[in-house]
C-alpha cells in the first residue's frame, strides 16, 4: 500500500506541485478512469447481489444490476467533474439552437 505518514505525503505534494500541467492532466486522467472502473465494478456487485436476494424473475435481476451500475456510474462522473474543475480549465459555453 501507500505510504501515509506526513513526511511522505509533504514529498508527494513537493513532488506534485513541481509537475508540468501536462503530467498534473494525465494523473488527473489516471484517477478519474480508476474511480470510474472501480465503482462501475462495485456497483454492478452490489446491484447483482441485491437483485439475487430481493428478486427472483431475470428481468428484475437485470435491472437490479442496471441500476446499481448506473448510481455507481452517475456517482463516478460528479466525482471527476469535480476533480477536473480544480484544473481551472474554460468551459464551454451552452449551445443555442
Amino acid at each position: 500500500g501507500r505510504s501515509r505518514s506526513p513526511a511522505a505525503l509533504r514529498a508527494r505534494a513537493s513532488v506534485m506541485a513541481t509537475r508540468p500541467p501536462e503530467l498534473s492532466m494525465d494523473a488527473k486522467w489516471e484517477a478519474a478512469i480508476d474511480l470510474t472502473l472501480r465503482r462501475l465494478v462495485y456497483g454492478s456487485l452490489a446491484g447483482g447481489a441485491a437483485g439475487l436476494l430481493l428478486f427472483r424473475g431475470a428481468g428484475s435481476r437485470s435491472a437490479t444490476l442496471a441500476f446499481g451500475a448506473g448510481a455507481a456510474l452517475g456517482s463516478a462522473y460528479t466525482d471527476c467533474a469535480r476533480q477536473f474543475e480544480s484544473l481551472g480549465l474554460p468551459k464551454l459555453p451552452p449551445r443555442v439552437d
